[in-house]
């Protein structure tokens, strides 16, 4: 198979790109202009690789080159590649979902294969493995015996193709949820210093103000042996710009302050709750806007005659109190043979 490996940073556009993600259903994330601003916002080189079958794309894949020299603190200058190290494949911007999309005739082992050895052609021969995230058993399993799987945290997804509107999926929770659902639809519509504002693929949205609210939200987790990077404001601005984002944000009409935040990437059948972001309760902020805005994406979805709404990784509790049903994931490595 032919490959075409791009660096976001560098590289233009293909010509093909935009027909390509309509046929592979790909997201916002996976727009050009907004892998381009996440990738200049990375500490390791960023690529983007598809695979042709003759004239047809048959795969894409997005993945970092993780190795030596390590980047802590800064971002990877153009130009810079590290000369030993691992592919990392992952969704872009996001780990919680699969960095591929491979055409319906193309078993995993593409992957594992084809462009294993295409990415060590184009890296040399410090690129040593292959790690692939959200990988399934059956996909695992078709990738032969040299590899290591490792579970990683469930991904949650709400099941909207069960429900014929919000009141079925209401009636499927406990009595105790659905009382407190209840209870918090009425308080926000009764709080008259609550504005909430819905944009879709808005030019105007103050990406400071925003970026300065994830900071409550990526203080739980940052690290200190490679430090959190935050989210750039180039990068925020491309990605709610596009026409099939929706920006929800939740302001406080008294003093015009922003006390929640969050994105959904739309999709013909599974769309995605990308972030979320809510002022601590100490600092003025409401706990239960976080139960609104994904009781809202289950009417959003349910509306648009979605399947499925991804939610990602975390708070595990809360999102099956909700409907939400588990699904396992792995991450798989397996080496790059060099013939």
């Amino acid at each position: 198979m032919r490959a075409d490996i791009f660096d976001p940073r560098t590289d233009p556009e293909p010509p093909y790109w935009r027909e390509l993600r309509v046929t592979a259903g790909l997201r916002a994330d996976w727009a050009w202009e907004v892998l381009a601003a996440q990738a200049w916002g990375a500490r390791t080189v960023q690529l983007i690789t598809v695979l042709f079958d003759g004239t047809t794309p048959k795969a894409v894949v997005n993945a970092a080159w993780l190795g030596a020299p390590l980047h802590r603190f800064s971002f990877a200058a153009a130009g810079s590649r590290p000369w030993v190290g691992a592919v990392h494949v992952r969704g872009p911007g996001s780990g919680a979902v699969p960095g591929w999309w491979l055409a319906d005739d193309l078993p995993i082992t593409v992957l594992t294969e084809a462009y294993a050895r295409a990415m060590r052609r184009e890296l040399g021969p410090g690129c040593l493995a292959l790690v692939l995230r959200q990988v399934t058993e059956e996909q695992a399993a078709q990738a032969g015996r040299l590899r290591v799987v490792r579970p990683t945290e469930r991904i949650w997804r709400f099941p909207v193709h069960a429900w014929s509107d919000p009141e079925a999926w209401l009636m499927t929770l406990s009595r105790s949820r659905r009382s407190n659902l209840r209870g918090i639809f009425r308080r926000v519509r009764e709080n008259e210093d609550l504005e909430i504002r819905i944009e879709t693929g808005t030019t105007t949205l103050d990406e400071v103000r925003v970026i300065e609210a994830m900071r409550w939200n990526d203080d739980k987790y940052g690290g200190k042996l490679i430090p959190r990077v935050r989210i750039l404001s180039g990068y925020l601005r491309a990605l709610v710009a596009q026409p099939d984002v929706h920006s929800t944000s939740y302001i406080d009409r008294q003093s015009g302050e922003l006390i929640a935040f969050g994105t959904a990437l739309d999709h013909p059948t599974v769309p995605i709750v990308r972030s979320w972001t809510q002022r601590p309760a100490e600092q003025g902020g409401a706990k239960y806007l976080y139960f609104y805005h994904l009781a809202k994406q289950v009417d959003w979805a349910i509306a648009g005659g979605k399947q499925w709404v991804e939610l990602g990784k975390g708070k595990a509790q809360e999102k099956q109190s909700l409907g939400a049903v588990p699904a396992d994931q792995a991450a798989m490595a397996v080496p790059i043979r060099p013939w």
